[in-house]
C-alpha cells in the first residue's frame, strides 16, 4: 500500500483565560492528539514538549492556529513565534460566518479545537475557509514595544480624563471662584497649588512669599491668588470632599508627570 507522508502537522488552539484545549491532527486529516493545558509556564512545557516530540516522529513543520491570538494568547503565541513555528490567527468574525453556513454540534471547547483543524483541510478547497486562518508574522521587536508603550499611554490618557472631570466637578461644587482661578484645572501650577496644603481651605490664608515657593506661581499667577483669597468662600461639604479633591490632583500630576509636556506645562 503506498503511504503518502504528511506534508506538516496542524495544531488548533481553543483559547481561555485560565486553560487552553489544544486539538493536534496532520495534513492528512488524522487526529493525533487532544489535551487541555493551564496558562501557566507548566502548561506551556506541556504543550511544546508534546508538539516537538511530534515534529520529531514525523520529521515535518508544524502550523499552530489560535483563536483568540493577542489576548489570551499571549505570551503562548510570541513562544510559538520564537521556535519558528507558523502562526494563525483564527477571525472571529469570518469564524461566525462560517459557522452560520455550517453549523456543527454545540458550542464545547474540545470541539472549538477541532473545527481549527477542519478550517486546515478546508482552507486549500473552499474560498469562504480562506480568510478565517490568518498568517501571523513575527513583527520586530522596536514595534512590539512601541505598541505597549502606546497601549499603556492611552491608558493613562482615559485615566486622566475620567479623574480630571471628577475633579473639576467636585471643585466646582464646593468653591466656584477657586476653580475659575485657571481655564484649564489641569494646569500644573494650579495642580501645585492644590496639593501644597492639607486643607484647601488653607489657600486662602497662603501667603505671596509662600505661594512663589510653589513650583509654576510666579508674580502674576500669585497676584491673582491674592485677589481671590478676599472673596474665597468655602461650601460645608469641603470639610470632607476637599481631601477627595486633593487626592485627585496628586493623581492627575502622577498621569501627567507619565505623558510629554508642552512648553507651557500643559499636556503636550
Amino acid at each position: 500500500m503506498f503511504y503518502c507522508p504528511p506534508s506538516d502537522i496542524r495544531v488548533s488552539v481553543d483559547v481561555g483565560c485560565k486553560s487552553h484545549q489544544v486539538a493536534v491532527g496532520l495534513s492528512s486529516g488524522e487526529v493525533l492528539d487532544e489535551f487541555s493545558i493551564s496558562h501557566q509556564p507548566e502548561g506551556f512545557r506541556t504543550f511544546f514538549a508534546k508538539l516537538e516530540q511530534l515534529e520529531l516522529q514525523y520529521q515535518c513543520p508544524i502550523r499552530v492556529a489560535m483563536e483568540g491570538y493577542n489576548g489570551y494568547a499571549r505570551p503562548l503565541d510570541s513562544m510559538v513565534l520564537a521556535r519558528g513555528w507558523q502562526l494563525y490567527n483564527i477571525n472571529n468574525l469570518k469564524l461566525a460566518r462560517f459557522k452560520e453556513i455550517f453549523p456543527g454540534a454545540a458550542k464545547t471547547d474540545v470541539i472549538d479545537a477541532r473545527r481549527g483543524l477542519e478550517l486546515f483541510q478546508l482552507q486549500d478547497h473552499l474560498p469562504m475557509a480562506k480568510g478565517v486562518l490568518q498568517v501571523v508574522a513575527e513583527t520586530p521587536r522596536e514595534n512590539r514595544m512601541l505598541k505597549r508603550f502606546s497601549r499603556r499611554r492611552r491608558r493613562l490618557v482615559n485615566e486622566r480624563v475620567r479623574v480630571l472631570n471628577n475633579f473639576q466637578s467636585d471643585l466646582q461644587a464646593i468653591c466656584p471662584s477657586l476653580s475659575a482661578l485657571t481655564g484649564d484645572a489641569g494646569n500644573l501650577w494650579f495642580l501645585r497649588l492644590l496639593t501644597s496644603t492639607d486643607d484647601l481651605r488653607k489657600l486662602q490664608r497662603m501667603q505671596m512669599k509662600t505661594l512663589r515657593k510653589i513650583p509654576g506661581i510666579g508674580a502674576k499667577y500669585a497676584d491673582q491668588i491674592l485677589r481671590w483669597q478676599k472673596q474665597a468662600q468655602f461650601s460645608a461639604e469641603t470639610e470632607w470632599v476637599g481631601e477627595m479633591i486633593q487626592e485627585d490632583a496628586g493623581r492627575i500630576l502622577e498621569l501627567t508627570r507619565s505623558r510629554p509636556l508642552s512648553r507651557d506645562g500643559g499636556l503636550g
